[in-house]
């Protein structure tokens, strides 16, 4: 009870605080603007009429987890139509317009007043939550109201306050949920230990995503001019972090075609990539086949075509593991069948640490090392199809959760 009053206090004093601060910031202002129009959304939409089945996500990485899902659901069951909310805005912005989704919104504030309106006006059979997403007012509201409700692709930790000597009250949110579908045993174990049995070990729903995508036409003529054949080597979600172990790619010219898609496209962003860069590099906003072709590196300035960009690779590196907590989608290339670089920080990510126990991944802490296996990897052909090889047979051995998980709800919900 003083949890719950706690934190609704903490809820509706924080927002207008927010909405102050989206003065000063602009992902803050499309934060607190964009939930203003929700509810037009939702009666435009017409999401009190037919069936409806809600998926929550943060942002688009955990998009990219419910995706394979959503593309079950509308397989086994076109009658129901998808409500997709998002918490940010990178997420929201990007993907406004999902054609998957019936419904694409922000999820209101989570305050008692927002919560109800909003359930009271969705006609939501059934809510999906994915990985990290737990709110108590919302998981409240479902369950008073007897929606079923899952928590998808989760992935648990002994450090969460959920597991703590004093978080009772934060595993009492936890009690709300239906049925968990968990990427590991270990958050199996972490759950019973709590008295939370309803759980399933699935693999992460990502994998039947990327393996779908490896397998449709990927061409992209910029690249097949660019890399007109040659070895190419592409560095994906990158941060300035990444670039200071790479410096001896951007030092001189060499045959090895190199390709580099920032996580930030933005101008301040490019602009601090090319100082990085001693030679003339080409950017593909401003690709030309006559006066790029032959250059060797090329700064990707666009974003929503990663996937592809990993087709042209013989081998990549995935940014973000140079700082901590930042590591980006290492199954994008594996489902390529190519080895992947990444930095040091990767022990909280799943797919990560399977990745590079099972020899389809190298960790590198400095220039050296990496100078060093991008060296082997350029001469050493034995060494790059066996890392390859052993991406592949990773992501064919866990292909298929989001079938399973869609049979085990209809199971469990009746839908």
């Amino acid at each position: 009870m003083l949890f719950r009053f706690t934190y609704n206090l903490v809820m509706n004093l924080s927002y207008p605080l927010l909405r102050i601060i989206g003065i000063l910031s602009h992902k803050l202002y499309l934060f607190t603007t964009g939930r203003q129009e929700v509810f037009k959304q939702i009666v435009i939409r017409e999401v009190n009429i037919g069936e409806w089945v809600w998926f929550h996500v943060a942002s688009l990485g955990e998009l990219e987890q419910a995706r394979p899902v959503m593309e079950e659901l509308k397989k086994s069951f076109s009658n129901h139509k998808i409500l997709l909310t998002f918490f940010s805005p990178s997420g929201y912005e990007v993907q406004k317009h999902y054609n998957l989704a019936d419904c694409v919104c922000y999820l209101p504030w989570d305050t008692n007043r927002n919560v109800n309106r909003f359930l009271n006006f969705c006609n939501i059979k059934l809510a999906l939550f994915i990985k990290y997403e737990f709110w108590p007012n919302y998981f409240y509201g479902l369950s008073k109201r007897k929606i079923p409700t899952y928590s998808v692709s989760s992935i648990f930790r002994p450090e969460q306050i959920f597991f703590s000597w004093y978080g009772g009250a934060f595993r009492n949110i936890l009690l709300d949920i239906n049925h968990f579908f968990v990427q590991n045993e270990s958050s199996k174990s972490l759950l019973n230990s709590i008295g939370i049995d309803q759980v399933t070990v699935n693999a992460d729903t990502r994998v039947d995503r990327v393996y779908k995508m490896s397998r449709q036409n990927n061409k992209l003529e910029l690249m097949e001019d660019f890399t007109a054949g040659k070895k190419c080597f592409v560095a994906g979600s990158t941060w300035p972090e990444d670039y200071d172990i790479m410096e001896h790619l951007f030092e001189k010219e060499t045959r090895l075609k190199v390709v580099i898609a920032p996580h930030e496209v933005d101008q301040k962003s490019i602009e601090k990539l090319e100082k990085h860069i001693s030679v003339d590099c080409a950017k593909w906003s401003s690709y030309s086949s006559e006066k790029d072709r032959n250059k060797s590196i090329l700064i990707v300035d666009n974003i929503g075509q990663l996937g592809k960009l990993y087709s042209y690779a013989s081998f990549a590196y995935v940014g973000g593991g140079m700082k901590k907590n930042g590591l980006h989608n290492t199954l994008e290339p594996a489902a390529y069948g190519i080895p992947i670089i990444i930095g040091e920080h990767y022990n909280r990510y799943e797919e990560a640490v399977t990745l590079l126990n099972s020899g389809g991944m190298i960790s590198v802490k400095s220039s050296a090392e990496f100078k060093e296996i991008t060296h082997k990897l350029i001469k050493d052909k034995k060494l790059t199809q066996q890392m390859g090889e052993n991406n592949n047979q990773y992501i064919l051995s866990k292909k298929g959760a989001s079938q399973l998980i869609l049979k085990k709800i209809e199971s469990l919900s009746g839908l």
